[in-house]
């Protein structure tokens, strides 16, 4: 599957790194965001086809909300398919850059909980935050957060943590 890819690839590489214990269905949400937004940090364009949009919780990705919401809380423990027709969508492992990018999110966010990742896509500041903001947090469905919003906020950490050289 060449890139751009669905949520649904890049969720499902964060599932198999997850291992026999699994990942939820909200930790897989913000687990694809902040990939991402690290990547957008470093690219023009973005590595995935859809862009998140401002729900409740925070960022979600529509098509895979609609892909993994029969899980609720459960830990989701093997790849998922969006299409029977087709095998499961992944990450092209040839995609080294993409694939690295994966490894260093589930590196730095794999260990925290999705309440965690959830209050992190929900601070002051963050581009959930400024666009629900601009909606008086009564935001239409279907509003998605701006790619040049999320590439400024990503951009600014990077420098934030002194990453700009890495």
């Amino acid at each position: 599957m060449p890139m751009p890819y669905k949520p649904l690839a890049v969720a499902n590489e964060f599932i198999v790194m997850a291992g026999p214990s699994g990942v939820s269905h909200m930790k897989l949400q913000k687990l694809v965001y902040c990939s991402y937004g690290w990547w957008l940090a470093y690219h023009d364009e973005p590595f995935i086809s859809e862009q998140p949009q401002v729900w409740q919780h925070g960022p979600v990705f529509k098509s895979l909300y609609f892909a993994l919401n029969q899980f609720g809380w459960r830990p989701i423990t093997s790849v998922q398919n969006d299409n029977f027709t087709t095998p499961p969508p992944r990450v092209n492992d040839a995609d080294h850059e993409i694939c690295s990018m994966l490894e260093w999110t589930w590196g730095r966010y794999g260990m925290r909980s999705a309440e965690w990742l959830s209050d992190l896509t929900h601070k002051p500041g963050s581009p959930w935050y400024d666009t629900a903001a601009e909606f008086g947090f009564r935001v239409p469905k279907n509003t998605p957060i701006p790619v040049d919003r999320i590439t400024a906020h990503y951009r600014d950490l990077v420098h934030e943590y002194g990453l700009a050289d890495a």
